[in-house]
């Protein structure tokens, strides 16, 4: 005879609903994504919803309110000293596919390509002294410039538009992969 155990598990067979739960690792909030810090999110393209193979994209973001800006008006090493003690940081992790890291990528090459164009045209004085430097010098130092901000904004995959104590919030994200997020609870 089989003594029946009162602390055994249950013998019925359960069927669970066939839907999916909802997602857990970020919310719409608008045409931005919301992620809590040190987010690692799906195996797909952040700017296209393409997938991404197995390529993550990891980034410590730092942001600080624009209204501090002002301060850099007044003085650009108090800001700079402000800046470093009172930004929000963050750390997330994104797939990017193979195209928009190649274009990750041309950014770069064509920022340093154009910055080193400019500092050329700055120094060919040296190299050149008949030659009228003015032209040169200032073409340069636009170059320069032009490389520097250039390289940086096309390089940006990330674009934090604002980080509290949990949360980061995500500019420029593919529309297909936002509509994937359920919409922000707050």
């Amino acid at each position: 005879m089989e003594l029946e155990n009162p602390y055994a598990p249950p013998k019925a067979e359960l069927h669970e609903s066939p839907r999916q739960p909802e997602r857990t690792d970020g919310w719409r909030d608008g045409s931005m994504l919301v992620v809590p810090k040190g987010a690692e999110l799906p195996d797909r393209c952040l700017k296209c919803n393409a997938p991404a193979q197995g390529y993550r994209f990891v980034r410590n973001l730092s942001w600080l309110n624009p209204l501090w800006f002002i301060l850099f008006l007044m003085s650009p090493l108090i800001y700079i000293i402000v800046y470093l003690i009172i930004r929000k940081r963050g750390r997330v992790a994104v797939g990017l596919c193979q195209r928009h890291r190649k274009l990750r990528g041309q950014a770069i090459a064509i920022g340093w390509l154009t910055m080193l164009a400019g500092v050329a045209g700055i120094l060919s004085p040296v190299a050149f002294p008949t030659w009228n430097p003015t032209i040169p010098v200032f073409g340069g130092i636009v170059l320069l410039l032009a490389g520097v901000v250039g390289g940086i904004v096309g390089s940006q995959v990330l674009i934090p538009k604002r980080i509290n104590k949990e949360f980061i919030w995500l500019d420029k994200v593919s529309p297909e992969l936002l509509a994937e997020y359920p919409a922000w609870p707050a």
